[in-house]
């Protein structure tokens, strides 16, 4: 039975294939995009399936901008971007929304912070209207303020310092990545968030929430001069800030032993084995095609039950009940080619990581055979092309991209044809250049 599932998803990703185009050339969308006087960049994507659109708002700013005791500001925002203008009074910017039959929320990341609206794609006109007034209208006041950021505290309680996991995982990005800003938690530090004002608030906002520093993206069933105009409508009469301007990030320091960091937890119930390796993103053009060869390593060694790390030590050997990899490559700065693993009872983290670390080596020292490298190729192309029946997912790789001034083409329409062109040279080369023992760093959870 199995072979016949594999075997009809082998025929419906063949199909796909045939009607979207690739492997010989890009994914095509319908696209127009514009640039507004104020510097607001406009991407509208037209996709008509269904009667429906989704709005998002990127904005280049996140966690990476903020300064060392003022940690969780870019996130403190987000909450209170839904408290409320001159014309919305607070808590009401969701139920109209609502009363819509839409619905919307928000995130914050190392790199950007955005917002989102899904409705019925008549509605995009309230979605855009919304969304302009508080990119500069946002009403701040001591009340909302100080109620606001006793829920972000106790959102930090309950995620972060309730969860053993999570508090090592947070403690491991510190290890990783040391004093750069990418070592800092999105939510931000608890005393640092416990001693937020409103005036950094305000400062914060009044510093990046701009057009110029935004990105307006619509997926959906969309007239593109129909919401043009309306873009330009609201959005237009809105100031950009002069002298508006990111830091570069720093560089991560030369690694030139493992690190490592154990935590003993009476929380936990079972131990957990995390690991990294510092690795180039797309924001590193003169390494873009290493970034794509990554992207393969990783479902190569650690993406499902056929993965190299799943059959040897889950199927094969028994020492632990999970094992994957993971890789972006789409950040500001160095990512994390990460390795998770939780031992089976009874086996040492020790043990494990043993097993792995054989496997990680094996990509450098041996070849990759071709069948594996075209299915891990064919794995991604299928979850790529199929991605492409969300609205919300093409309108966040865009607007992601955009944030962090990448190509989005690239990652959309060009994706399936830089992921076929990597060789097994490239996958030997880009793992003995990035995967090295020396560069590793290991985060260890005991009970």
């Amino acid at each position: 039975m199995k072979r016949v599932r594999d075997f009809r998803r082998r025929v419906a990703v063949w199909l796909w294939c045939l009607v979207l185009g690739w492997p010989g050339g890009a994914l095509a969308l319908d696209v127009r995009e514009v640039r507004l006087d104020n510097g607001l960049q406009v991407v509208l994507v037209r996709e008509n399936k269904a009667p429906v659109a989704v709005v998002q708002v990127w904005y280049r700013v996140g966690a990476v901008d903020e300064k060392n005791g003022k940690t969780g500001l870019a996130h403190m925002l987000e909450h209170m971007m839904f408290q409320g203008t001159a014309t919305v009074p607070p808590d009401e910017f969701a139920k109209i929304i609502a009363r819509e039959g839409g619905h919307d929320n928000a995130s914050t990341a190392q790199d950007f912070t955005y917002y989102f609206i899904k409705l019925a794609a008549d509605r995009v006109g309230l979605a855009l209207r919304l969304e302009a007034d508080r990119m500069r209208n946002l009403k701040l006041t001591e009340k909302e303020f100080t109620s606001e950021n006793l829920v972000v505290r106790e959102e930090r309680r309950m995620r972060v310092e309730s969860d053993p996991n999570t508090r090592m995982i947070e403690k491991y990005h510190r290890t990783a990545y040391g004093d750069h800003p990418y070592g800092r938690p999105v939510i931000g530090w608890m005393e640092d968030v416990s001693g937020l004002t409103l005036e950094d608030l305000e400062a914060w906002y009044r510093t990046w929430y701009a057009p110029n520093n935004a990105i307006l993206v619509v997926v959906g069933d969309i007239d593109f001069d129909a919401v043009e105009a309306m873009a330009r409508e609201y959005f237009a009469p809105l100031p950009a800030l002069p002298g508006l301007r990111r830091e570069k990030l720093p560089d991560l320091p030369p690694q030139e032993a493992p690190r490592r960091l154990e935590v003993v937890d009476k929380q936990a119930k079972l131990p957990l084995w995390v690991a990294g390796y510092p690795t180039p993103t797309l924001a590193m053009p003169d390494r873009a095609d290493d970034v794509f060869a990554l992207d393969l390593l990783s479902v190569i060694l650690g993406h499902g039950s056929t993965s190299r790390l799943h059959r040897r030590v889950i199927r094969d050997l028994g020492l632990a009940v999970s094992a994957s990899s993971s890789y972006s490559g789409t950040g500001r700065s160095w990512d994390l080619f990460s390795i998770n693993a939780m031992p089976k009872p009874g086996v040492e983290p020790e043990a494990l990581e043993k097993t792995i670390f054989a496997e990680v080596a094996r990509l450098a020292e041996e070849p990759v055979p071709e069948r594996e490298l075209e299915t891990a190729q064919n794995a991604l192309i299928a979850e790529h092309v199929f991605a492409q029946d969300s609205i919300d997912r093409i309108a966040w790789i865009i607007g992601h991209s955009r944030a962090n001034d990448l190509d989005w083409r690239m990652l959309l329409e060009e994706y399936p044809r830089r992921v076929r062109a990597v060789t097994v040279a490239d996958l030997q080369r880009v793992a003995a250049r990035y995967l090295r023992p020396e560069r590793i760093s290991i985060g260890i959870l005991k009970p």
